[in-house]
C-alpha cells in the first residue's frame, strides 16, 4: 500500500485525479457553505439601482422593477415564475434576494435578505488592452470580469486595426459596459469592473496606479514576475501586430516593465486572460500546488 495511503482512505472520495510525475493524485476542493451555493444557483440580475435604495426597499418591503431586459428574460428565457427566488445587484459588492413578480413583460421583486460575499480576488487588476477587432475585444471583457479584473483600460496603439473616437467610442464603451454587467451576472461578482478609454497610449500608461505594471511582449526578455507585496498590480496588452518597439520603450521609460508571460506567443484575445489567471493563481484567490 503506498505511503500515505491510510490517510486518503479516511477521507471521502476525491473530487477528481490528475497526472503528476506519472502518478495519479487525488484532488480535493474545499467545502462550501451551502447558503453560498443556493446563493450561486438562483438567478441573477443587475439593477442600476444604489445599494441604499435597495436596503430601503428591503427595510420597507417595497418591491422593485426589473430593467426591461432583465424581465424580458427572466420570463422568455429562464421561463421564471411568480414567488420564485431570485438574486439582485447593482455592482456595489451586495446582493439582494426575494420573490419575483411577473407580469406580461414587466417583473418586481420583493426583497427578503441582503448579504456581501467575498467574491473579490484580493489583487487589485488593472488591465490596460490595446483596441481590437469588435468581436475579440467583446471575448476579452468578459473573460477579464469572469478572471476578477477590476478595472479596464482601453487605448489605441501604433499597430490597432481598430479606430475609435467620439460617438463611435462612446458606443462602443456603453457596450463593453453591458458586457461586462452580464459578465458579472452569470459569473456572481457583485462588483463590475471600471472600463474607461484613453485618448493616447502614453495617457493610458500615465493614468495607472498599481505597485507592479507589467507590458506583455513578446520580444522581451525578462520573464514576468511577482512580489507577495503586490495588491495592485497591472498589465499591458497590445493590438493584434503587438506593441512596437517605440511603445515598448515609452512603457519602460514609464516605469512599466516589459516582461515574457512564458515560452510561447500568445494572441492579444489571450494574453489579458491568461496573466489574470496567472496573478490569481500566485497572489489571489485560485488554488495553487
Amino acid at each position: 500500500m503506498p505511503v500515505g495511503s491510510k490517510d486518503l482512505l479516511s477521507r471521502p472520495p476525491a473530487d477528481y485525479l490528475i497526472c503528476y510525475s506519472n502518478k495519479l493524485l487525488p484532488v480535493f476542493l474545499p467545502s462550501i457553505a451551502p447558503t453560498e451555493v443556493a446563493t450561486m444557483a438562483f438567478p441573477r440580475f443587475f439593477v442600476p439601482l444604489s445599494a441604499d435604495s435597495l436596503d430601503t426597499a428591503l427595510s420597507e418591503s417595497i418591491e422593485i422593477k426589473l430593467p426591461e431586459k432583465a424581465a424580458h428574460h427572466a420570463r422568455r428565457a429562464l421561463r421564471l415564475r411568480n414567488g420564485e427566488t431570485v438574486t439582485v445587484f447593482s455592482g456595489t459588492g451586495k446582493e439582494w434576494r426575494g420573490e419575483i413578480r411577473i407580469e406580461r413583460d414587466a417583473a418586481w421583486v420583493k426583497l427578503e435578505d441582503a448579504e456581501e460575499p467575498l467574491r473579490e480576488s484580493p489583487v487589485k487588476m488593472t488591465l490596460l488592452q490595446a483596441f481590437v477587432a469588435p468581436e475579440k475585444l467583446d471575448w476579452i471583457i468578459e473573460k477579464a470580469v469572469e478572471t476578477g479584473v477590476t478595472e479596464i483600460v482601453l487605448t489605441p496603439a501604433a499597430r490597432s486595426v481598430t479606430r475609435l473616437a467620439g460617438d463611435r467610442l462612446e458606443k462602443r464603451l456603453e457596450k463593453c459596459r453591458d458586457i461586462a454587467r452580464g459578465a458579472a451576472e452569470q459569473c456572481g461578482r457583485n462588483v463590475i469592473p471600471e472600463i474607461r478609454a484613453a485618448k493616447t497610449l502614453d495617457d493610458a500608461l500615465r493614468s495607472v496606479e498599481a505597485d507592479c505594471r507589467l507590458m506583455l511582449a513578446p520580444g522581451a526578455t525578462k520573464p514576468a514576475h511577482l512580489n507577495e507585496t503586490n495588491k495592485k498590480i497591472a498589465f499591458a496588452v497590445g493590438p493584434e501586430g503587438g506593441f512596437s518597439d517605440e511603445e515598448i520603450r515609452l512603457s519602460a521609460e514609464l516605469g512599466w516593465s516589459p516582461v515574457l508571460l512564458g515560452p510561447r506567443v500568445l494572441r492579444t484575445e489571450t494574453a489579458g486572460i491568461a496573466a489574470a489567471v496567472w496573478i490569481n493563481t500566485v497572489l489571489g484567490d485560485y488554488p495553487s500546488l
